[in-house]
């Protein structure tokens, strides 16, 4: 019987099966896919037995999230363990290198203009904290000073010394036993490759830990995918012109082109086109522009101390325009007269199933990992060494009421005044029921506006979430919906930041309402993301657009039981709720029970 290393006095009843599942797994060297819902303390069952066994067997535990606020679970759980069972082993954070910046000038940078920059800086040795850390004698441990380095150590430690905080943390990672880290450190091209160089480890060497991992196929689709526009390829004209005069004017004769081409498209409408449609439009070679944009938009951000560089995302695109796989290209002029060229991958596998391959063991875990093939097929995961497991809510079924309620509908045939006043009065009705918080998700701003001004909840707060927000608003939102508990409504969009990954334990959250399906609008990309999934999986309709609208109601919905002492209510209002093709996506501890009111059902369970 193996004993693991639990920061805790006994693990819950399914956390146990769970920790035997994960340690099962990684030590046959097969990848775990796991649905298992809020309340089961994942991170504590995953990472226990993966360190148990990385431990004993040489190998390197790479915990993965999708937001540095979420290391922090792990970094909770690797702690405790080193406290309650007096072990010692080396835990090392990693962010993005402009994440830990100090340089007063590259720190103001953001995406391809600071990592150019900071590249040029430390090749010319001109970076005064990179050349300090390199010629400090003390050894990288000594300076963090224990065995587990975040993040925010490295970064007192780099401002009270300054040297490269993350020069610091890179150096640190040959001897870790746990790195946590963005899925970018080892699902992007380009920074998965740096990563694995500076671990010093083969992938074979490695034990794979990827939490909500429901966002990884989408993930790995963006890293593969570029766009471009006519404003940035008159940008970019205007930066090199110093330069580079030739290529400037290169680069305007491709933008009135580009803009010429585009002059006979609907507006708003997307057109494919191919990869060799584009080199008609830009009359020059692919490889050798972006060579000499690189060049030039470096010396344009040095000599003009500005942030951004058209010139430096241009030659990004150019270089990854050519290449062969499914991609979905396309061209599309907006209302405002500019015209963008885009790249998206339509399949993730061909990037992320080769890591798979090599991987020695892996453990993809999530809430909402649902259905658990799905995300076996899209990530091409082998199926010989694959294990799929799902687990049931722990909390007493008394404690949440899952409501369907059919005398609505978003449906498009069915939109407009009537409708929208329908659902805002039916929406009205039922957050007057509830006695407490309650959170309203919608499938987009444009339904949330339409439905918003039918609505009337006298006596509520009424908080609402807006486009684009910073993430400084959304956390001053979240404030004060939680201050005003008991009588504050949100109103967000589902999939977006305040449906997924936020907490609302206990009384802040009473109640959720998901008003319709948020299905993803049906555009030239996902109409060729559902045609080849078709193609490959026979499941064109399902991967492509039902799963992936059920995965963001069930996030949304999830935000009401957070604890087993949490009582709560998710409504549905949407008739397609009750429609098989949509009943039978949703996982089996999650089936809504139908009413025509569901005012009275709240009154009875809040009662």
């Amino acid at each position: 019987m193996v004993e693991f290393l639990f920061r805790h006095s006994k693990p819950r009843p399914i956390q146990s099966d769970v920790m035997r599942e994960v340690y099962s797994a990684v030590s046959a060297g097969q990848h775990l896919l796991l649905h298992a819902p809020t309340g089961i303390g994942k991170t504590d069952a995953v990472l226990s037995p993966a360190l148990t066994y990385a431990l004993d067997a040489g190998k390197t535990v790479v915990f993965l999230s999708p937001k540095i606020s979420q290391h922090k679970m792990a970094l909770d759980v690797a702690r405790g363990i080193m406290k309650k069972h007096g072990v010692r082993f080396r835990v090392v954070e990693v962010v993005g290198r402009q994440y830990l910046c100090i340089h007063p000038f590259a720190r103001k940078l953001r995406g391809d203009e600071f990592y150019e920059l900071c590249k040029r800086l430390r090749d010319a040795e001109a970076c005064p904290h990179y050349v300090k850390y390199y010629r400090s004698e003390e050894l990288p441990w000594a300076l963090v000073g224990g065995s587990v380095a975040d993040h925010e150590t490295a970064m007192d430690v780099g401002l009270e010394r300054e040297i490269c905080p993350y020069e610091l943390l890179s150096d640190l990672l040959p001897d870790a036993d746990l790195v946590i880290g963005d899925y970018f450190h080892v699902f992007s091209p380009r920074v998965g490759k740096v990563f694995l160089k500076k671990l010093g480890k083969a992938l074979g060497d490695i034990v794979l830990l990827v939490d909500e991992a429901h966002n990884l196929p989408e993930r790995v689709r963006s890293v593969m995918s570029v766009s471009t526009s006519l404003a940035m390829l008159r940008g970019a004209a205007d930066e090199v012109r110093p330069f580079d005069s030739e290529l400037a004017e290169d680069l305007l004769s491709a933008a009135e082109e580009l803009e010429s081409r585009a002059s006979s498209l609907a507006a708003g409408v997307a057109v494919e086109i191919s990869a060799s449609d584009l080199h008609d439009v830009f009359p020059f070679p692919f490889e050798d522009t972006a060579e000499a944009l690189r060049t030039a938009g470096q010396e344009f951000l040095e000599y003009t101390g500005k942030r951004k560089s058209y010139a430096l995302r241009l030659a990004r695109f150019l270089e990854l325009w050519d290449q062969e796989g499914p991609f979905l290209r396309y061209i599309r002029l907006t209302d405002r007269g500019n015209v963008f060229v885009t790249m998206r991958a339509l399949d993730p596998s061909s990037l992320s199933g080769p890591l798979f391959d090599e991987i020695h063991a892996s453990v993809l875990f999530s809430g909402t990992l649902h259905p658990l093939e799905m995300y076996r097929d899209l990530l091409g995961i082998p199926v010989e060494r694959v294990r799929m497991r799902s687990y049931p809510s722990p909390f007493p079924r008394e404690n949440r009421l899952v409501l369907a309620v059919p005398t609505v509908t978003t449906r498009y045939s069915r939109r407009g005044s009537t409708e929208f006043q329908r659902i805002g009065e039916l929406v009205s009705r039922t957050i007057l029921a509830v006695p407490g918080n309650v959170a309203v998700f919608f499938p987009s701003y444009d339904l949330l506006n339409a439905i918003q001004s039918y609505v009337s909840i006298p006596g509520r707060l009424l908080l609402v979430q807006q486009p684009n927000m910073p993430p400084s608003a959304v956390s001053s939102l979240l404030e004060r919906f939680r201050a005003n508990r008991g009588r504050a409504v949100l109103f967000a969009v589902a999939g977006g930041s305040l449906a997924e990954g936020v907490d609302y334990p206990g009384e802040d959250l009473l109640a959720a309402i998901i008003v319709g399906i948020p299905l993803a609008e049906m555009d030239l990309e996902r109409r060729a993301l559902i045609d080849y999934y078709e193609r490959k999986f026979r499941k064109g309709w399902l991967y492509g657009y039902i799963y992936p609208a059920i995965t963001r109601v069930l996030q949304a919905a999830g935000r009401v039981i957070r604890s087993g002492n949490d009582r709560g209510a998710i409504v549905l209002l949407d008739e397609r709720y009750t429609w098989r093709n949509y009943r039978n996506a949703f996982p089996p501890d999650f089936q809504p029970r139908v009413v025509s009111d569901p005012v009275p059902e709240l009154q009875r369970f809040f009662s």
